[in-house]
């Protein structure tokens, strides 16, 4: 059985293409984690009557056995016992500074939402590579055939990012250039993004 850093070496680039996610690293850590069973009021009412509250009151009180099959029994230790379907409660973790969490088994998994301006930089070149390459399906080139790129902007922000990730342009889209200059070539278009534009033309 692979341990967790060979499971990152062979499948973290899958991974990261799948989820659409920068970086992936393991972490540890030593406070323990607790799995909590929440009954939800709202659905518990129609199924169970009266002893809805008795019902939340025990859940709150970690008086849960957890069985087969997606259901939790909730019991009180003076009598009484109810059977809760997966739809009738919620699952949250108590024990780690982060609520972007997801368990499965012995694995813990923590996504960092933090967005920097490097994110930022990189989600925009994304929506311009399929621009682009919208923009040679349009334009009827061949799958294989390598083209020209010429642009012209105002917007210092985008031109600073067709020049950080002009490598990946060239190879996602299949470019040979990628010159700022003005061109009336097989192709022309406008790509905008919050209120930034830049014009591409395409030639072979």
């Amino acid at each position: 059985m692979l341990n967790e850093q060979q499971l990152l070496e062979k499948y973290g680039e899958i991974i990261k293409e799948e989820v659409n996610v920068k970086e992936i690293w393991s972490f540890s850590s030593d406070k323990p984690l607790v799995k909590v069973f929440k009954p939800l009021g709202s659905q518990l009412s129609a199924k169970f009557g009266k002893d809805t509250g008795q019902i939340i009151a025990n859940g709150k009180q970690g008086n849960i056995r957890e069985l087969e099959n997606g259901q939790i029994e909730v019991f009180s230790p003076q009598g009484g016992n109810w059977i809760l379907s997966a739809e009738d409660y919620e699952v949250a973790y108590e024990g780690l500074d982060a609520n972007n969490i997801a368990v499965e088994g012995n694995m813990i998994t923590e996504l960092d939402l933090t967005l920097t301006p490097e994110l930022e930089r990189e989600g925009v070149a994304r929506e311009i590579s399929r621009f682009l390459n919208q923009m040679r399906k349009d334009a009827d080139f061949a799958v294989e055939q390598k083209v020209k790129l010429s642009y012209t902007t105002e917007s210092e922000y985008l031109r600073t990012i067709l020049q950080e990730f002009d490598e990946m342009f060239k190879g996602e889209a299949l470019l040979l250039t990628i010159e700022e200059k003005e061109a009336d070539w097989v192709i022309s278009s406008e790509f905008v993004s919050w209120n930034e534009s830049v014009h591409f033309s395409l030639a072979e």
